[in-house]
């Protein structure tokens, strides 16, 4: 039998999927049936066979859902049209096997585990030489794949790790017949995965700072500085463990289907470790700040996670939340650097958060073409734009009123030298906020509004002015 006529092994988890079936099943299980996290640690105990069959069963598991290494995909359909007999082998559950293997519709059989026994390394490979023998290529991507490899007849090596495999597969005697290695692009990957520029929100920390000018205050400007640290360390883990918990919505929708996790780039059990290395640190640095800056922190953590549990799937309240998270922001600079925080100021940043929170959900549903069609995992649908619109032009109206309001506060008088250059600001924020929602109706508002407000050059620009007139206001 020559060697372009032996049959192809395909393993699954990293080598033809870009992700963990097991991984993506128990974060499908758990959104499903939370509660029974408490039998699984049960079942665990009973063997690895018995767990993975435990966790597809209370799962959601869609084959046309997950990525796919789709050079492989391809390698396979031309070797099967060209005669070669595909089989698919993995240590995955018998029935997530089989659904990928209709949906790929490319392989001519199956080999998986079942209830009984776990079929990674060895058990796997006498699973295949019972199967079809011992002349076969193999095609896989991890260590535990070496046993395969060291019986079979050639080797397809796949994943972050081809270079130290093939080291070890050639050694073993096994020529390397093909290799599909991932894309180097890590630093830039975790970039994005923490969502670095979102950290820019975080600097809502310092307008306890700015609004009562006290910027210059040395021991309170590094103590918010650190505190901005630790919230962004917490921010970028409750992010990735979103993200992880999102991942079928995120699959589905235009943009978010690019992300890390969502694609495959990134694996599952990476974000985990990162997010909670990055949780640990950021709660170290709480607790060395203040006991109160921790609680607030730790609120900031649990409405967060509540949001991504629950709170986002409810239409109007997962806005609400949003204002209130960035408004926590604002509190947490002013525990920090021991200042008083006025009501002009929360009333502010709760409706003109909110109104931005609102064009981030207009933006979304501009952007879908059929009518009924609702955003994955939000709930909404285009006709409620006749909704959201009023709502949220009304809450950026409100923001406006409450500014001016504040101009004319005794406490605002004794703050600044010329106040009444503060309506020049009122304008110049009707002009900018106004600016944003009507891009958004025009379809042109792609992304996160602070995202827009960083790559604009017009708000850019707006922005700019509008701190200068503010100093103008204090100091002249």
């Amino acid at each position: 039998m020559t060697e372009s006529s032996l049959p192809l092994v395909v393993d699954l988890d990293g080598t033809l999927i870009l992700t963990d079936s097991l991984h993506e099943t128990l974060i499908s299980m758990l959104k499903l049936y939370p509660f029974k996290l408490f039998k699984l640690i049960r079942v665990y105990f009973q063997g690895k066979a018995e767990f993975k069959k435990f966790v597809y069963e209370y799962s959601n598991f869609n084959a046309d859902k997950i990525p796919y290494r789709h050079e492989l995909v391809k390698y396979i359909q031309k070797q099967r049209q060209q005669g070669r007999k595909v089989i698919l082998a993995t240590a995955a559950y018998k029935d997530i096997a089989y659904k990928v293997a209709n949906f790929l519709n490319c392989f001519d059989d199956v080999i998986a585990t079942d209830s009984q026994k776990n079929l990674k390394g060895i058990n796997k490979f006498n699973a295949i030489e019972q199967k079809i023998g011992r002349k076969f290529i193999y095609a896989g991507n991890d260590s535990a794949d070496l046993p395969i490899w060291k019986e079979a007849s050639g080797a397809i090596v796949t994943g972050n790790k081809t270079d130290k495999l093939i080291k070890i597969i050639k050694q073993s005697g096994t020529p390397v017949l093909k290799q599909f290695s991932n894309e180097d692009k890590k630093m830039m990957t975790w970039l994005k995965a923490i969502r670095l520029h979102q950290c820019l929100k975080n600097l809502l920390l310092f307008v306890p700072l700015l609004t009562s000018f006290q910027f210059y205050d040395f021991q309170k400007f590094l103590i918010v500085s650190t505190a901005f640290i630790a919230f962004s360390l917490g921010a970028s883990a409750t992010y990735i463990l979103n993200d992880l918990w999102d991942l079928e919505n995120d699959r589905q929708h235009l943009n978010k289907r690019h992300r890390p996790f969502a694609s495959g780039d990134l694996s599952i059990a990476q974000g985990l470790r990162v997010s909670l290395l990055l949780l640990m640190s950021a709660g170290l640095i709480s607790i060395l700040i203040s006991r109160y800056f921790f609680g607030i922190f730790l609120l900031y953590l649990f409405i967060t996670t509540l949001y991504s549990l629950r709170l986002k799937q409810i239409i109007l309240l997962d806005i609400i939340v949003l204002s209130v998270l960035y408004t926590v922001r604002i509190l947490a600079g002013g525990i920090v650097a021991n200042i008083e925080l006025s009501y002009s100021l929360l009333a502010f940043s709760v409706l003109i958060f909110l109104s931005l929170a609102t064009v981030k959900r207009c933006a979304e549903l501009v952007s879908k073409s059929d009518e009924n069609n609702s955003i994955a995992g939000r709930g909404y649908i285009k006709s409620d734009l006749d909704i959201l619109w009023p709502l949220g032009i009304s809450t950026y109206i409100g923001a406006i009123i409450v500014f001016g309001l504040y101009i004319n506060a005794p406490e605002t008088i004794v703050h600044y030298r010329t106040p009444a250059l503060l309506w020049l600001v009122q304008l110049l924020m009707v002009y900018l906020i106004g600016n944003l929602w009507m891009m958004t109706k025009r379809g042109l508002m792609y992304d996160d509004p602070i995202v827009f407000f960083i790559q604009d050059k017009k708000s850019l620009i707006l922005l700019t002015l509008i701190i200068y007139i503010i100093l103008l206001a204090r100091y002249i």
